[in-house]
């Protein structure tokens, strides 16, 4: 009651692409968070999260992005942060082009400054990549780390989530 359908807390878009191994781990993590929305509500979409699985093309979504005006927008997406696979870091949108989110037609620095406008925050939550070729199969360190993203996603712990420092030297 009172509550805008058009507005939620938190909009999860997951972005990679499931035929290339490891990248398809934002997907993957959208995959488990609507499961358990499914499971939770009895088919009732949950209100305060949202999530969507972007493919390779988020930018696609700004208008899904306007309509909900989350609180807080989180990306989830492989990223070659130079860390042990299945490594899980939030990424400051300044160092993002250091890192190899190469999967993507726009940069996600540019996506993500183009949405600030639509949201309270946004946060982009990488996941280290073992492998990315096509047809591989995503590995068992990354496929936990998507367990634990979407986990701490729903409980609302994101701030679990190391940031990834200004040291690491990215490949």
């Amino acid at each position: 009651m009172g509550h805008d359908p058009g507005c939620v807390s938190l909009l999860v878009m997951g972005i990679g692409n499931v035929l290339k191994g490891d990248d398809g781990v934002g997907p993957y993590v959208v995959g488990l968070l609507v499961k358990h929305a499914d499971e939770e509500h009895a088919g009732t979409p949950s209100q305060r999260i949202s999530a969507i699985d972007c493919g390779t093309v988020p930018e696609n979504y700004t208008g899904v992005v306007r309509r909900l005006h989350p609180d807080h927008l989180v990306l989830v997406d492989a990223a070659d942060m130079g860390l042990e696979a299945g490594a899980v870091r939030t990424i400051a949108a300044d160092m993002i082009g250091a890192l190899g989110l190469s999967t993507h037609s726009m940069p996600l620095s540019m996506f993500m400054s183009y949405v600030e406008k639509l949201v309270g925050r946004t946060t982009l939550v990488g996941v280290q990549p073992k492998t990315m070729n096509l047809g591989a199969d995503m590995c068992q360190q990354v496929r936990t780390a998507g367990e634990e993203v979407a986990k701490l996603l729903r409980e609302g712990n994101l701030g679990d989530i190391s940031p990834l420092g200004k040291d690491i030297t990215c490949r």
